[in-house]
């Protein structure tokens, strides 16, 4: 059967609010969803936060890896991998009148979605599996409405089986969380980085609500600020009690805080057990390693874990240098604006000119990656949704062993494996 979304939600106590579905207890919103009566994506525009929540829609697949994904209104690994497949989605919409030529037409289009963003292994995961339908839809029918049908059905169950697992990661995450916990996060791996609920604060939201007495510690994750702007937002949305500081503040933090757990989101797991995610997460384990009493953990989806690439061969994706010279070339406007700088003053620092991509005499290199990647012996464990692993265990770990925890799992929720990937996963 084929699952309905909107049922799954108000199951899950969502309400419609504003093109957006809202969580009833924690007041945290989807992320992405399918809007069946527009025949559109829609995303929560992360953009616009912390200062107004609202939504932002797509036809285009183009527009949707583009806008959507690259420029970032959407991210973190779970929450990709889902716009993603609702992107082939719209891929197979724009390109159902081809014929013949469909096929093709969406395989380039695979390729464009997938270079969005290099990193993140859900969104390819994603982008594979509504592909497999399609081929197979196709090979079996060749009918071009079939494919259509095959693909958003994919991209339907990818959504639900994210959400339902989600309920899984979170109570798996709650096993290592007591009362007076006070947990250091960095970057924003949580419900904005997921559909809903996963991650780090997923776990850490659905605590704080059933009565559990914790402190999040939130580092302000330069340069784009997720952690300063996402992750005091959502979890202030739950009502948890966050204390917010900069990225050089991490040893005070822990004297000041009194922190003794670090709980981070992921990027991809490798097959070694390290992880990729938001840069400046490998020197939080570096610094929490002089600490016996403080545990480091990483929480993920079984989507992240990269069965095939070590950790050390992940590619690390080297985001625009405007991320980082942006807010000074705004200080130099405002102060020009109050009369502190003269009109002849420079507008920004460095001068464009004088950047170049290799150090030389009188120049800058401005040096912008997105990731880092933490070596598997700095991480106590890996809390997933299918269960808790050491760096060790993540070593040991099959596709067959995954995929038997998955299905188990969704079959215990009766989510149907859509025909088209049944043999696939």
């Amino acid at each position: 059967m084929t699952v309905n979304i909107t049922q799954l939600l108000f199951k899950m106590n969502f309400a419609f609010e504003d093109e957006l579905y809202v969580h009833k207890h924690t007041k945290i919103p989807l992320t992405v969803y399918w809007n069946e009566e527009k025949d559109e994506m829609v995303l929560l525009d992360q953009l616009k936060l912390p200062y107004e929540m609202t939504h932002w829609s797509t036809t285009d697949y183009k527009v949707g890896a583009i806008q959507g994904i690259k420029e970032m209104r959407i991210r973190g690994s779970q929450a990709l991998g889902v716009c993603a497949a609702y992107c082939m989605v719209l891929a197979a919409k724009q390109f159902q009148s081809t014929g013949r030529e469909m096929i093709k037409n969406m395989e380039d289009a695979a390729k464009f979605v997938k270079s969005s963003r290099p990193t993140a292994a859900p969104l390819f995961w994603a982008v594979d599996l509504t592909m497999h339908a399609a081929i197979k839809a196709f090979d079996i029918t060749a009918d071009v409405n079939s494919v259509v049908n095959a693909v958003k059905e994919t991209a339907d169950y990818i959504l639900a089986s994210d959400l339902i697992l989600g309920n899984y990661l979170r109570e798996e995450g709650m096993k290592y969380l007591e009362d007076g916990d006070v947990i250091m996060t960095h970057c924003n791996g949580g419900s904005l980085s997921s559909t809903y609920g996963g991650h780090a604060l997923g776990m850490l939201e659905e605590a704080y609500t059933k009565g559990v007495d914790l402190t999040v510690v939130s580092k302000e994750t330069r340069p784009r600020s997720q952690g300063y702007r996402l992750t005091t937002w959502e979890l202030n949305r739950a009502g948890v009690p966050v204390v917010i500081i900069t990225d050089n503040m991490i040893t005070q933090a822990f004297k000041r805080f009194k922190v003794n757990k670090i709980i981070l989101g992921v990027d991809r797991v490798g097959s070694d057990g390290g992880v990729a995610n938001k840069i400046g997460s490998s020197d939080i384990a570096r610094i929490a390693r002089f600490y016996d009493d403080v545990h480091f953990y990483y929480a993920t989806s079984y989507s992240t874990i990269d069965l095939e690439t070590p950790g050390s061969d992940i590619t690390i994706e080297e985001r625009s240098i405007d991320e980082m010279s942006e807010p000074y070339k705004l200080d130099a406007q405002e102060k020009k604006r109050k009369g502190i700088l003269s009109q002849n003053a420079l507008d920004e620092w460095p001068p464009s000119e004088t950047i170049v991509s290799k150090p030389e005499k009188g120049k800058f290199v401005l040096y912008n990656p997105a990731f880092d990647i933490t070596p598997a012996n700095l991480i106590d464990l890996i809390i997933t949704d299918i269960g808790a692993f050491s760096p060790e265990q993540i070593r040991t770990l099959t596709p067959s062993i995954i995929e038997n925890e998955v299905k188990r799992r969704l079959e215990e929720t009766e989510l149907a494996l859509p025909e088209h990937i049944r043999f696939y996963l």
